[in-house]
């Protein structure tokens, strides 16, 4: 009787498992909010930052020992290799690799070259962060050479047309009598000089160096160097979305690093014209001026610190990614020798 009643009796139900919640952490929040349309991982990333950082800084330094030339009232030089972060850019996750050129250019020529102004130093990275995102997020397709020379043009645009609209502000509020001097006091003039300036800069930087050689080298270098850091070749189907965090327009974005660095540049501006030393633009300012010190013998030792780095960088490539694929190999190798113990018990 007992029997019937307890086999009769409903069974109780377990209450519903679900699965533990990983517990939100400041860090785990930020990687959510910043556009990441690769899906890539934090080594990765690291690693796509200190290759950008290297090859870019090398290259600015090397832009520093590239004489320019001057035809009459014009001067001819080479701002920087276009061709670089548009490259990167176009292969590798455009955020990283806009973040890492512009850092490398403050950290292996101007810290390096005891050139560094601080934070002041931060117009130019919001112009250079903001063309190299656009150029890469551009290049839908790597092996597109059209695609290709419109980042270039892009990259170089925005940098410079920022960067004019900087110093046009600068004079129009009157805290920058030189260039107004120099224009014989007319801001027609300064707009003008700027126009010009504008178009050598994108038949010297934006074509001669940086479509031209980007339309040559990245169709090479497609799927022949993302595997070497773990990556998969972009995705023409799927490319970088032109997206700032959470689905902000980009627009907005972009407008908001521009008044930004507008705002810095007028105040450094504004600092050096009423003679304010150790103002906030010139904060951690690092200027022991090396190469008037030493010589451009001191170029070459600059240049062999950054090659340092470079070699320093293809070596944590490698070393991270023989950790990934032992990472990747020691489950499966777990559950064969769990197979064969099962095997053996049976």
């Amino acid at each position: 009787m007992n029997g019937s009643a307890s086999s009769t009796a409903p069974a109780r139900q377990s209450p519903p498992t679900s699965s533990p919640r990983k517990p939100t952490t400041p860090v785990s929040a930020l990687r959510r909010r910043l556009h990441d349309p690769d899906g890539i991982s934090s080594s990765q990333k690291l690693m796509i930052l200190v290759l950008s950082m290297t090859l870019f800084g090398v290259s600015d330094i090397v832009t520093g020992i590239v004489p320019s030339i001057e035809v009459g009232p014009f001067e001819l030089e080479v701002a920087y290799f276009a061709f670089i972060p548009v490259v990167l850019a176009a292969l590798f996750c455009p955020l990283w690799v806009a973040i890492g050129a512009p850092l490398g250019e403050m950290v292996f020529s101007d810290m390096l070259l005891g050139d560094f102004g601080g934070l002041g130093e931060l117009e130019g990275f919001l112009q250079l962060l903001l063309g190299i995102y656009v150029a890469g997020c551009i290049v839908r397709d790597p092996r597109n050479r059209r695609q290709l020379f419109a980042a270039a043009l892009a990259l170089v645009s925005i940098d410079k047309i920022s960067s004019g609209l900087i110093d046009l502000a600068k004079v129009g509020i009157g805290i920058d009598p030189e260039t107004l001097e120099e224009s014989d006091g007319l801001f027609q003039a300064v707009l003008v000089s700027e126009s010009i300036e504008l178009v050598m800069a994108l038949l010297i930087t934006g074509v001669l160096f940086g479509a031209l050689p980007a339309m040559w080298l990245a169709p090479r270098l497609y799927g022949k160097i993302e595997p070497l850091m773990g990556l998969r070749p972009r995705d023409p189907q799927n490319p970088p979305r032109l997206v700032g965090p959470r689905g902000t327009p980009f627009w907005l974005i972009g407008v908001l690093a521009l008044l930004g660095a507008v705002a810095i540049g007028v105040v450094s501006q504004w600092e050096e014209f009423v003679g304010r030393e150790g103002g906030i633009m010139t904060l951690g300012a690092f200027q022991p001026d090396f190469v008037d010190e030493y010589g451009t013998a001191y170029l070459w030792v600059a240049l062999t610190v950054a090659a340092l780095a470079v070699a320093g960088a293809c070596v944590l490539v490698a070393v991270l990614r023989a950790r990934r694929r032992r990472d990747a190999g020691a489950p499966l190798t777990s559950s064969s020798q769990q197979q064969t113990a099962d095997r053996g018990e049976a």
